[in-house]
């Protein structure tokens, strides 16, 4: 059995009206998985299951589909070590002490998206990949980048962000669960 954390792309007060986190909660338990609790409100959860990460994501897609999601609302699963090596690493650490918020890390379905194109980007946001992940230090200018997240998705494929500090939330969580399990 390992720890998974799992983020869908695209939730929001829309698709809550079609899919409650407490319906993913219940369809996610009836799919196998032990122990499944959402954090926040924005589709994050941790579960614990069998699989890889491959076979544990086209689970989460059939449970999200089954729960009436459309197709762009795919779920991204990483195990929570690679969640731990992108807080670890921490690019911007001024950012992430002064304006988590304004700090964003991106997940993509691909495992291995192309970020060539952020070292031609003319915008104010810093960039950093980290084992995959897209970082983004969005200079306490996030309402300035309201297209960057489409950029980001049209160059890297579909993915979800969330910010520095559900990144932090999300580790501590899956942390715990995995120091219990063993």
């Amino acid at each position: 059995m390992n720890t998974y954390v799992i983020l869908l792309r695209a939730i929001g007060p829309i698709t809550h009206k079609v899919m409650s986190m407490t319906q993913w909660r219940d369809g996610v338990a009836a799919a196998g998985f032990a122990e499944p609790a959402t954090y926040l409100a924005t589709g994050n959860m941790i579960a614990t299951g069998p699989g890889t990460i491959e076979t544990v994501t086209g689970r989460m897609n059939r449970v999200v589909r089954g729960l009436g999601l459309a197709e762009s609302n795919v779920a991204v699963v990483r195990r929570p070590a690679e969640l731990r090596a992108v807080l670890d690493a921490n690019p911007f650490p001024e950012a992430a002490a002064d304006r988590p918020s304004q700090m964003q890390v991106f997940f993509f379905a691909d495992r291995q998206p192309d970020f060539s194109w952020t070292a031609d980007h003319g915008g104010p946001e810093l960039f950093a990949v980290v084992d995959g992940h897209l970082v983004v230090d969005y200079s306490g200018r996030i309402s300035e980048s309201s297209r960057l997240g489409n950029l980001i998705e049209k160059r890297c494929g579909p993915g979800t962000g969330r910010n520095w500090n559900t990144l932090k939330g999300l580790v501590e969580r899956a942390t715990a669960r995995e120091e219990k399990d063993t």
